[in-house]
């Protein structure tokens, strides 16, 4: 006896199932004995034909249910008359369909009701594929994303191509920011005592007349959610929620974003926040635009940032123990010491290069002076004293998707949607909000 078997599809009346309305077999195949890993399953091609076939099927009857009730016309209030039907596409995960979709039309006035995909559901793409491409296109190139796609989908489809994958990312994003900023009433969270801030900026390479564009990112935790991953390599956070933007709007967005990110993780007036920050002005502005919602504000500057700024300098021999006892005393909060001793240092250097290096870095001290804190006695005290002791937030939020590449340049207007859906990702929020956001997405 030679094994065979089919997939069939049934509608049936959901009140009488065995009241079979319509009946097909989408799929059938003969089974043979497995010998290897490559005919123990059905195959790949097999899998998506057999999800194409029934995806047709459901489809068929949806369209059915479209114009079930004869319709009035909205202006003369007469019963529509069917006017034949319309093809269009839709494009599932896999797959591409054709659709038929009756027309009906009002015969006094030419009234005509929505008879294609896209005037009835506002787009051609599924949900699934729509949060599909978002997520791929903002962890990979929209290059990248297209290969992807078309490797799960046995073939190339004009659909996932780089540029509706960068025009996807580019539309749920801007969806993204409006969403974000409409939920900002509605927040509600378990107050928390105390908070981490960490605001960075990260250069980008740029389309735009200028040499580069500076994006701000930022994100808020509680400290209990610092924990260790016990691997001897950066902590990690349990629960953050993160901040981002690159809009030239004198750093609305970002601060409005940040503030939205710590009430999330519970800001309230009783809140004490500390914030740590590279040093750079914009970036303690958004720090500072939390005063007014938290009880008080301890701000910081990033030892992590002070640390990589010494490390640029390169000295000759002799002077490398004169710069460590700098960092000796900036470790130890002491400005007025630091400052004596680079001046000093400066005074010895011959090095035109270096001279220039270490009168930077002293105006970097002393511009930031009432914000260097004794980095010994916080960590001695388990208190939070750099950036680094858990993810980067630059590191994760732009430069590994942004910087992969050394030819990658950024518009304003390109990137900014593309780190709106890379910080609700990193914020873990994206599961929750993407129905909403590909609902309201021009797609």
């Amino acid at each position: 006896m030679k094994k065979a078997y089919r997939v069939v599809f049934e509608c049936y009346d959901q009140n009488q199932p065995d009241n079979v309305l319509s009946k097909q077999t989408v799929f059938e195949d003969i089974l043979n004995k497995p010998t290897n890993c490559l005919d123990f399953t059905i195959s790949f091609d097999q899998q998506i034909n057999l999800i194409r076939s029934i995806q047709d099927c459901v489809l068929l009857e949806k369209t059915k249910l479209l114009n079930k009730e004869r319709k009035e016309c909205p202006e003369c209030h007469i019963k529509l008359t069917k006017f034949g039907s319309q093809k269009s596409t839709i494009h599932d995960v896999l797959t591409d369909h054709k659709v038929a979709i009756p027309r009906m039309k009002c015969k006094m006035c030419g009234h005509e009701e929505a008879s294609t995909v896209r005037a009835i559901i506002g787009g051609t793409s599924s949900g699934d594929l729509i949060n599909i491409q978002s997520k791929l296109g903002s962890e990979h190139t929209y290059r990248e994303s297209e290969q992807i796609l078309d490797l799960f989908s046995q073939k190339s489809r004009q659909i996932n191509n780089h540029d509706r994958v960068k025009q996807v990312v580019h539309s749920v994003g801007s969806v993204l920011a409006v969403v974000n900023e409409e939920e900002k009433e509605m927040i509600i969270a378990d107050k928390a005592s105390e908070l981490i801030l960490n605001v960075d900026g990260g250069h980008l390479k740029t389309v735009e007349d200028q040499r580069s564009i500076e994006a701000l990112v930022s994100v808020v935790y509680k400290p209990e959610a610092l924990e260790s991953n016990n691997k001897g390599t950066r902590n990690y956070l349990s629960s953050k929620n993160c901040a981002a933007s690159i809009r030239d709007d004198n750093q609305k967005q970002i601060i409005s974003s940040t503030i939205i990110a710590a009430l999330k993780q519970g800001l309230h007036q009783d809140t004490h926040v500390t914030a740590l920050c590279d040093g750079a002005e914009n970036c303690w502005n958004v720090a500072k635009a939390l005063e007014p919602l938290s009880g008080s504000i301890t701000y910081i500057l990033d030892w992590f940032h002070i640390s990589m700024k010494m490390k640029n300098i390169s000295l000759e021999e002799s002077l490398k123990s004169k710069f460590m006892r700098i960092k000796w005393h900036l470790w130890r909060g002491n400005t007025t010491a630091a400052m004596v001793r680079l001046n000093e240092l400066i005074e010895d250097t011959i090095n035109e290069r270096c001279r220039t290096k270490l009168s930077n870095f002293l105006t970097y001290i002393e511009n930031n002076k009432h914000r260097i804190v004794d980095y010994r006695a916080r960590q001695k005290a388990g208190l939070v004293f750099t950036s680094n002791l858990a993810e980067s937030t630059v590191e994760s939020l732009i430069n590994q998707r942004c910087k992969g590449k050394q030819h990658m340049r950024w518009s304003r207007e390109g990137l900014n949607p593309l780190l709106q859906l890379r910080a609700a990702i990193h914020s873990k929020e994206w599961d929750d909000k993407w129905k909403t956001v590909v609902l309201n997405a021009a797609t």
